[in-house]
């Protein structure tokens, strides 16, 4: 049986101090208490260090690294560095509901085989949390997690939360080959490890802030199409291994590349043209024959009705 004391949180920190504070607040006032708290401060400027000492008074605890480190070069320190059962990647400039933790430990205690437990995602606004949540979860192995995220499920990877054993067994994020992208690749491969699951809570526990500076909107540091089209092709692999998901992702691959291209590669749209991208997908074998004509006919709502049929992921309570 899974307690707060089998938890640990990393902070991902570098400038946003004030961020940070807010962050850390929200953790050290769960329902669920004992967790220990990690501020990860990579290349911390001195007011990060300064919220770093000020919590260490309240037991926060401060690793301090030299280097700046991407999100996924934080990633990489927690897979070396966990100590706890049950490892929580917390960014530092979002928000967690009061009963995050608690509802964690009930997804980790209630299903042996799980791995990785996410949120669905909540943009950000200034409101307070509601009293009034539910614990029901999506309850996924690795392709069927593929699925959810291709077909557009929620989730956020920000305070994900990970095995401690299958987190150290994984690969390493790889970031030359998916870049900004890398979030899914690297979630997946956590479920994967000897075959367990991936459970998605169905309320926002997590309150994901949009703001200025913010690296995931700034495209011209991509990703590429070339990393675009990576991520498409593990979800093809993936999906591809059951006859249903199969169908599902032949349905669905032109809408999720016309999106990839609309709101992601958006660094790509002065060198390259759709056509170009499309065409690019398809000598990866990315936009099966017929496909693009389904993807145009089949839209909004029917697309969606006939992807239900195909894939309905099993729902939970905790």
């Amino acid at each position: 049986m899974y307690t707060p004391q089998d938890i640990q949180v990393f902070f991902f920190a570098h400038n946003r101090a004030e961020f940070l504070r807010q962050a850390v607040e929200c953790y050290l006032h769960q329902t669920a208490r004992g967790a220990e708290l990690v501020i990860l401060a990579n290349a911390p400027t001195d007011d990060v260090v300064q919220v770093g000492r000020e919590y260490e008074k309240k037991g926060v605890k401060l690793m301090l690294e030299p280097k700046p480190l991407n999100v996924y070069g934080c990633a990489q320190r927690c897979q070396e560095t966990a100590s706890r059962a049950i490892t929580v990647m917390a960014h530092d400039d979002d928000l967690v509901h009061p009963a995050y933790l608690e509802t964690l430990l009930k997804a980790y205690n209630q299903i042996p085989d799980l791995n990785v437990a996410i949120s669905s995602m909540q943009d950000w606004d200034n409101a307070p949390f509601s009293p009034d949540y539910h614990t029901r979860c999506a309850l996924l192995d690795e392709c069927e997690f593929s699925a959810y995220i291709f077909l557009g499920g929620s989730f956020t990877y920000s305070s994900a939360s990970y095995k401690t054993q299958a987190l150290r067994q994984a690969p390493r994020p790889d970031f030359a080959r998916y870049g900004k992208v890398q979030d899914v690749p690297f979630m997946l491969g956590v479920c994967g490890v000897d075959n367990g699951k991936a459970a998605v809570l169905q309320y926002p526990f997590v309150k994901y802030r949009l703001h200025e500076g913010q690296d995931c909107q700034t495209f011209s540091t991509g990703p590429t199409a070339a990393q675009w089209l990576e991520l498409d092709n593990l979800h093809r692999e993936l999906m591809c291994r059951g006859s249903r998901l199969r169908r599902a992702w032949k349905l669905n691959t032109y809408h999720r590349l016309r999106i990839g291209w609309r709101d992601w590669c958006l660094c790509e749209h002065g060198k390259m043209t759709f056509s170009s991208y499309l065409a690019a997908a398809r000598q990866k074998g990315l936009l099966p024959p017929l496909s693009r004509a389904a993807g145009l006919l089949l839209r909004g709502g029917l697309r969606k009705q006939i992807l239900r049929r195909l894939f309905t992921p099993q729902i939970i309570s905790l």
